[in-house]
């Protein structure tokens, strides 16, 4: 017989002594602890390094990443994998194309062997024919590709050098996505997307489609482990996961809801057994957060795919309030007044801590600026740092609710109406933005109260009513 190839193995008298320190041991019942399971998973990680206030981050893997590295931007983190320079190509795709997204282990580990290790890029052989001078990169999303060759190559390149980041980040987190793999035969590589029919069409025998074992994908977590610490300098805090949003269909033969039950079952068993003697590598339970919640609590718009980022913001929330060194401030904190701040604007003075309208107007000043460039996110993070002259005054206000709601923070962008109507009653489109974003939030009875109010206020504004009876009306 075989050995036993346990994740994990101790004597008995030990592991009673463990459970009786253990006092997240009972899975929770509606009499005691239902609360940290319904309507909001809370589950509990205990770390193993801390993350440092000024530390940087490279997020990496499935589209989760995007919105993990979205919330701790807000947050106040340095997010390197945000900081990309693709130049012309770049700029024309633009995030839509998700060609960030690496959905599978082995898409994560090419992209990061061919930045750190450039020679084994196979350079223009990755591109996909797509008519005259159009290509496809299959680790890049369905983004069309029109342009010359050599320009592409150039822009790959620019691609991998800020992919090449991951070895300098402070942090790194991976995002696990899907087992539902594709493979080039002709090159020996895993793609990250299905390749496109013409080029199924043109050479059947190509392309293979293939599902990941749990020994693929825990061959392909040491491999680029190994990678990373064959290449960094500093030492390993990486925080791995996987991602909470399923499967939009599956090639396998077999019901959606049991292709995705395996495709993110065995990933996060894989992940268990990775963990395994690797130090300043951490798990943490996005996934379990999502998946054990209540479905109405956690899903954007109700498609039980994508989650809220009231909630993503909740689970980084939970990551950095225990990872965060000691004494560094809570995710989100707003500053003593002694530590009024802002996010820095090339050729603008800072805001001081004078009394009267000058530091609000200097503040409102610097928001505008930052919405010409559609900066929303550092016009949060200036609102937070200057909380206390940011809550005096309505113009300040309606600036942050408008970044909230275009970054996707209804939550948010409600909390500052609300104390944008209460500073100014008397101004009809702070009560109508509130009413606007209160009907996003699903707060009906909240609406019809501030309908009413309206009303009463602004008789002569009877059209806003009606457009927005309109509107409600074709939701």
């Amino acid at each position: 017989m075989s050995e036993d190839r346990n994740i994990e193995r101790i004597s008995a008298h030990t592991a009673f002594q463990r459970a009786r320190k253990n006092d997240l041991r009972r899975y929770p019942t509606p009499e005691k602890d239902g609360d940290r399971l319904y309507p909001m998973a809370q589950p509990a990680a205990r770390p193993s390094f801390r993350i440092g206030p000024d530390d940087t981050i490279f997020a990496i893997g499935s589209c989760f990443a995007r919105n993990v590295e979205r919330a701790l931007e807000a947050a106040g983190k340095r997010i390197l994998s945000r900081e990309f320079q693709l130049g012309e190509i770049g700029e024309s795709i633009d995030d839509g194309a998700n060609f960030f997204n690496k959905y599978s282990i082995h898409s994560v580990l090419n992209e990061i062997r061919w930045a750190l290790e450039r020679e084994t890029f196979p350079g223009a052989a990755v591109l996909y024919p797509a008519g005259t001078d159009k290509f496809f990169d299959l680790q890049l999303g369905m983004a069309k590709l029109e342009f010359p060759v050599d320009k592409i190559v150039d822009f790959r390149h620019r691609y991998l050098d800020g992919m090449a980041a991951v070895a300098e980040a402070d942090v790194i987190i991976l995002t696990l996505g899907y087992v539902e793999t594709w493979f080039d035969r002709k090159l020996g590589l895993y793609l990250n997307i299905a390749p496109p029919l013409s080029s199924i069409n043109a050479e059947p025998e190509r392309f293979e489609f293939r599902v990941l074992s749990y020994h693929d994908i825990l061959d392909g977590l040491n491999a680029l482990h190994a990678l990373l610490m064959k290449h960094r300098k500093k030492p390993m805090k990486m925080l791995v996961t996987v991602s909470p949003v399923p499967l939009l269909a599956t090639f396998r033969d077999m019901d959606v809801l049991i292709a995705n039950t395996y495709s993110k079952s065995v990933q996060r068993a894989a992940l268990d057994e990775f963990l395994i003697g690797k130090e300043g590598v951490d798990y943490f339970p996005s996934y379990e957060f999502v998946t054990l919640s209540e479905p109405s609590q956690v899903w954007s718009k109700n498609d039980y795919r994508h989650v809220s980022n009231k909630i993503v913001d909740r689970i980084m929330g939970n990551v950095m309030d225990r990872y965060l060194s000691a004494g560094a401030p809570a995710a989100k904190a707003a500053p003593a007044p002694a530590e009024v701040a802002f996010a820095p604007v090339a050729d603008t003075p800072e805001v001081g801590r004078g009394a009267g309208r000058q530091p609000v107007g200097r503040l409102l000043a610097i928001l505008k600026e930052l919405a010409k460039l559609n900066r929303n996110v550092e016009i949060l993070q200036t609102c937070v740092k200057n909380r206390e002259i940011a809550d005096r005054d309505c113009d300040i206000l309606m600036f942050e609710a408008r970044a909230a709601r275009k970054e996707g923070r209804i939550d948010l962008s409600h909390e500052a109406l609300v104390k944008a109507v209460a500073l100014s009653p008397e101004r009809p489109d702070a009560l109508e933005r509130l009413a606007t974003v209160s009907r996003q939030a699903g707060k009906a009875a909240e609406v019809e109260e501030l309908l009413a109010r309206h009303g009463r206020l602004f008789p002569d504004r009877a059209e806003f009513r009606e457009k927005f009876a309109t509107a409600a009306g074709a939701d």
